[in-house]
């Protein structure tokens, strides 16, 4: 980092406590408050010392603290954050997470989230398991706002029965509904023949879904979407369904069709493009 105007020390690191130390290019110094503050930093002035971001008791109770990496002022890790990278500032990690990034500022990946990233932008928010986010920028007013994100759910079948596909492949793991929103989606979905049951191994669909769902405040749903066979192989065809749908009353998902006595694998690469108003819908 380069001197700020008017100053002759500078940052040097921070500590894996948020503590921040200053040099003159040769020593290591102590940085008061107006310096430490120049630099976007937070002084405490409790203990006088310059924090690059918060740290409590709630940041790391059976918690590595020495896995987690921090650049930047004003972000915060929760209790149990484990395997963390964060560039930015004013970013919060609201604990229980393992292996995430959040790149930007004023982001925030929920609780329990593991595998999950906010890549860059302001005001985004994660809130399902291996989601990556682009934040929008939020209106410069909350989080979430406007974002784009993209999922992978998977499963498989083994009949005619309609099946949900699962969110990372975790049991009962969809995407959380957002109240007040539209969420335009496209997913990509490939179901392939195991060779276990009709037809031969290989054998496969792809179908593509397009369209957009409304969520009212109490989270009931409108869609509007398309359907189209991108590519079809052997076994007639090996005609395969999806669709997006409620999944439950709080999520949704892919949902997708097999074929009788047949293993198929399913996998779906979901995007979401995300417009969340303050207004009740």
């Amino acid at each position: 980092m380069e001197y700020r105007k008017g100053y002759t020390i500078k940052p040097k690191e921070i500590s894996n406590t948020g503590e921040v130390t200053f040099t003159d290019g040769t020593n290591d110094v102590v940085a008061n408050q107006t310096v430490c503050e120049a630099y976007g930093y937070t002084y405490n002035k409790e203990s006088a010392t310059c924090n690059a971001f918060k740290y409590s008791t709630r940041i790391n109770e059976n918690t590595n603290i020495s896995t987690n990496i921090i650049g930047g002022a004003k972000n915060t890790l929760e209790r149990g954050s484990d395997n963390v990278l964060v560039v930015g500032e004013n970013n919060l990690a609201k604990g229980q997470n393992r292996n995430i990034f959040i790149s930007g500022v004023d982001n925030e990946i929920e609780n329990g989230l593991n595998n999950t990233s906010i890549i860059g932008g302001k005001l985004g928010v994660a809130e399902n398991q291996g989601e990556i986010v682009i934040s929008g920028g939020g209106f410069n007013e909350l989080l979430g706002m406007a974002q784009t994100s993209f999922i992978q759910q998977s499963n498989n079948t083994t009949d005619e029965t309609q099946t949900a596909l699962l969110t990372q492949y975790l049991p009962i793991t969809y995407i959380e509904k957002v109240a007040n929103s539209v969420i335009g989606f496209e997913a990509n979905v490939i179901g392939v023949n195991t060779g276990v049951g009709v037809g031969s191994a290989g054998e496969y669909g792809y179908v593509q879904i397009t369209g957009a769902v409304k969520f009212t405040n109490g989270l009931a749903s409108t869609y509007h979407q398309t359907e189209t066979a991108i590519v079809t192989s052997g076994h007639s065809g090996l005609s395969l369904s999806a669709v997006m749908k409620d999944i439950t009353a709080t999520s949704f998902g892919v949902a997708v069709t097999g074929i009788a006595e047949t293993y198929i694998q399913w996998t779906a690469s979901i995007k979401l493009w995300r417009n969340n108003i303050q207004q009740t819908i």
